[in-house]
């Protein structure tokens, strides 16, 4: 299986939003810290696109998060 540079800089993006999340940032910690990083002229990831996975993998943290505290 091969990957592109983007796709495997989304996969990075995805990562890294899930482990800033399980170390207890909120959204807006995540995306101050992220999105100058993955969102600028040397990359093809878009502020759209950002803004989706950020969605994404946030609601996956915040899902790991209700499950972990209700054990």
């Amino acid at each position: 299986m091969t990957y592109n540079m983007k796709e495997l800089r989304l996969h990075t993006l995805r990562g890294d939003i899930q482990t800033c999340g399980m170390d207890g940032m909120n959204e807006r910690g995540i995306r101050r810290l992220l999105e100058l990083r993955y969102v600028n002229l040397n990359s093809d990831i878009a502020i759209d696109e950002f803004d989706r996975i950020l969605d994404e993998e946030y609601g996956k943290v915040e899902a790991w998060r209700v499950s972990r505290n209700a054990k």
